[in-house]
């Protein structure tokens, strides 16, 4: 009865955040177009004052300036989320032999990674975050788009059972334990897909393994104590 419960509880929950991820997909792509013409003209601003008086620039030539500048941010900014999006390989071993799996470096919640200019330097970073707005909340826009697809693909119910071990567990569990609970499953089916769903943790030391955020759990009995 109580898997039967987690299976409900997990398939709602999936579809709740398929749902969230539709909306932000949708309302991201035209607040990042407003953004980027807001950040064209910060761009023509910042060209006008800082570059017309010296080379003698034309209106229209700050323009076509500030046109190319801003296609190079999307441009770099696209090369370094698809960086960020590579998958990083697990290989290890298990009673079934060797278990290999891929996961994205944007698991969970990380994708507020993107936001992060990668210098550190104050004044540089708010300079960076102003100018890199705009393709990040469109690159958002792609990932949460990609991620729904992803979440609507996935076997909730065999996933539920590793979600089910994971809660029984309370901690930290390997994924070659997973392998052995589950022999005759397919893990890039049961364990790949969790790293998309915002409360399981995927944990790197000491060999990969997976944990669930206390909210996930607590959201859980919260559903259980009003069904």
């Amino acid at each position: 009865m109580a898997k039967k419960k987690l299976g409900r509880w997990f398939a709602e929950y999936i579809k709740r955040s398929i749902r969230y991820c539709r909306i932000g997909s949708v309302v991201l792509v035209p607040v990042s177009l407003i953004v980027a013409w807001l950040t064209y003209w910060i761009i023509w601003v910042t060209l006008w004052v800082g570059f017309r008086p010296l080379f003698d620039l034309s209106n229209d030539a700050v323009g076509y300036w500030s046109c190319f500048f801003l296609a190079v941010i999307f441009a770099w900014q696209f090369l370094r989320g698809s960086e960020f999006e590579e998958e990083y390989r697990f290989a290890g071993e298990s009673e079934a032999g060797t278990v290999t799996l891929n996961f994205s470096r944007a698991t969970g919640n990380g994708w507020v990674l993107l936001f992060d200019p990668g210098v550190a330097h104050g004044f540089v970073k708010v300079i960076a975050l102003l100018y890199l707005t705009a393709p990040r909340m469109l690159g958002l826009a792609l990932m949460l788009h990609r991620k729904a697809d992803r979440l609507k693909q996935m076997d909730v119910q065999a996933c539920s059972r590793v979600i089910g071990l994971l809660m029984r567990a309370q901690g930290r569990v390997p994924i070659e334990k997973i392998a052995d609970e589950f022999p005759d499953a397919e893990l890039s089916k049961i364990v790949q897909p969790l790293a998309d769903v915002d409360g399981v943790v995927f944990l790197e030391k000491n060999g990969t393994g997976l944990t669930l955020a206390p909210r996930f759990m607590e959201e859980f009995d919260e559903w259980m104590e009003a069904s």
